[in-house]
Formats: C-alpha cells, structure tokens, sequence
C-alpha cells in the first residue's frame, strides 16, 4: 500500500485514529505493518503491501477463494475432466469450458495466456451489445475523471476498470475488495501486466469502511455495486467518506421484467436491480443523481459446460431480455 493512504484511514469499527507500527518499507510503499486503533483497540494489518481491514463483525462469504479451492479440489478428484479440457483445442470447445480453462491458467499466475483467454472468451460469452455496453461505461469514466487525486475503486474484483485506470490515467488508483485472496490475484497480474506502479491493494467490507469523512475525491466501481448486500447501510457509508463524486458502472432490468426482478428478490440484490430501485436507493442516502452514457443492450443467458458439465459462468440473464447500461453520477 502507497504510504500517502495512511492519512486517509480511520478504524473502519468506530472511525477513530490508527497507531501504525511499521515493520518492513521501501521508499513509497508499506510493506508490512500493524494498526491499532486508539479507542477501540481493534487490530489490521498491512502483508505483503497488502492492507487488511476486514472487521469481525460482519460476516461474508469469499467467493473467489473458494471459487480457486473448488476448481483446484474438483480437477484433482476428476483427473480425466482435467485432461479433456486441456487437451482440447481451443477452438472446440464452448464458451464455459474455454472460461474455465482460462481461469485454470489464472489460477496457476500464466497470466499471458490466462489473459489473451479472457479477452477471446468473452465473444464465446455475451452478446456484443453486453460488451460494448459495459466496456463503453468504463470509457466513460476513465474520459471523465479530471482530477489528479487517487482513484478509490470499490469492489474491484479482477478489475476490468482499474486496469483501464492505470493504462490512461496519472492517477494512482487503489483497488479494492473484501477478498483479500482476489487483491493477492491482483498484485500478481499487475505486476506481470508491468501497471502495479500506482497501484495500491485495501480489503474492507463496504458496509464498514476505513477511510475518514469526506477523504476520497473519486470513488468508482464496475458492475461491484450492485453484488453487495445491505445497500442503503452501503450507501450511506460510501456518502460518508466520498468528498465529491462517486461513479459507480451499473447495469438496470427494466422494472417489468418480472422473471429477473424475481430472481434478484430471491437473493436480496433488488436495491439497485431497475433504475427506479436505484434512485430510490441512492436519494435515501443523501445523494444527487445523474445517469449518464446509458446503453440498451439485448443480452442472453451465458453458455453452461460441456466437459465441466453444467458450469455455469454466469446466473444472470436466465431468458433472452434487455438491460440498461450507465454510469450513474453520485455527488454529494
């Protein structure tokens, strides 16, 4: 983590002050280190120039770690499955299996395969208008962030938009996610893709989070938003912290599209699923709103495997439909 964060960070507990004890630096990052905080006494920690900020109050389920320890137990069980999908060429096999496939190669840091994988799979994946929607709202935000503060990037995930950040902008940029394993996965592909110089590595849950009031001048997030629980406490934890904007990719169902507004009932991810609930959300919170750059685009299911039978890659659309992509404007 670049040092110049630490005047940023506050216990994400009870947002009082850290006393850092510094064990390892170089001259711009911290490398390994412990933070306390001064009421509370709660403790992080910062390993590997990665800082850990997760409190154990709020429970989560880690879905890139067991996402790898699933993949990694499964092809050791089924020997036979593995050698089929590695053994086929690329060109025969459907869209799941080749994602699987480049996931393996990820898992195991190839990134120069993994990622010229990743990049094909998608056209084996989703509709073009799914791409060009989402890929033309990271556009957007990269062609409108105008300051040279850092970037907070919430839920970041494997960070399709950090990675445009680092390739356009000046700005150092942190990257963000409660999966301190995704953040490791991180460091290791930024590195290899030569971009980790800006960048910084923070894990927290966005329910609670360890930036002071009014700290961040930019806050963005890809597609994260809406995958988080509890969304107005979420919302009005990110008013607190964000001094400015907030510009947040989204992607709405259109508010009569009954079978996938079940769907998001179903698991508790309805907050922001059309644009009316987002709306609704966001002004509850505090916020000023603008949708920007939106995009109809006719999306369809994703494929399932074949020789990892029944893999799916993604539960979302489950029938043909059509979906909004934007950038929505938060400022304070």
């Amino acid at each position: 983590m670049h040092k110049h964060y630490i005047k940023m960070l506050v216990c994400p507990v009870c947002h009082h002050e850290l006393e850092w004890h510094v064990q390892e630096e170089n001259q711009d990052r911290i490398i390994n280190a412990k933070a306390s905080c001064k009421a509370c006494e709660a403790e992080y920690e910062v390993r590997d120039e990665i800082a850990v900020f997760l409190t154990d109050q709020l429970s989560r389920n880690d879905l890139w770690d067991s996402g790898e320890s699933s993949m990694e137990k499964f092809f050791k069980e089924n020997p036979d499955t593995y050698q089929k999908l590695m053994n086929t060429p690329e060109e025969e096999l459907n869209g799941a299996d080749y994602w699987f496939k480049a996931s393996y190669f990820e898992m195991k840091k190839d990134f120069l395969t993994s990622s010229r994988m990743f990049k094909q799979g998608f056209e084996k994946i989703y509709t073009k208008d799914y791409i060009n929607g989402w890929d033309s709202q990271m556009d957007y935000i990269v062609n409108n962030i105008e300051n040279d503060q850092p970037i907070i990037d919430l839920a970041t995930g494997k960070g399709y938009l950090v990675e445009k950040l680092l390739m356009k902008k000046e700005n150092y940029v942190a990257a963000t996610d409660f999966s301190p394993t995704i953040l490791r996965r991180n460091k290791e592909y930024y590195k290899a893709k030569g971009l980790y110089d800006k960048l910084s590595l923070i894990s927290f849950d966005a329910r609670k989070t360890p930036f002071r009031d009014n700290s961040i001048t930019t806050m963005t997030s890809n597609m994260g938003l809406q995958n988080i629980e509890q969304a107005g406490e979420v919302t009005k934890e990110l008013n607190r912290i964000t001094q400015s904007e907030f510009m947040p990719v989204m992607c709405f169902i259109d508010k009569d599209d009954k079978t996938h507004i079940e769907l998001l009932n179903k698991f508790g991810i309805n907050a922001y699923s059309t644009r009316e609930n987002a709306v609704e959300t966001f002004k509850k919170s505090g916020w000023d709103i603008e949708i920007c750059n939106s995009f109809l685009a006719d999306i369809k299911p994703t494929p399932k495997g074949e020789i990892l039978e029944g893999g799916e890659i993604d539960g979302f659309p489950i029938e043909d439909t059509q979906v909004e992509f934007c950038v929505v404007k938060l400022r304070k």
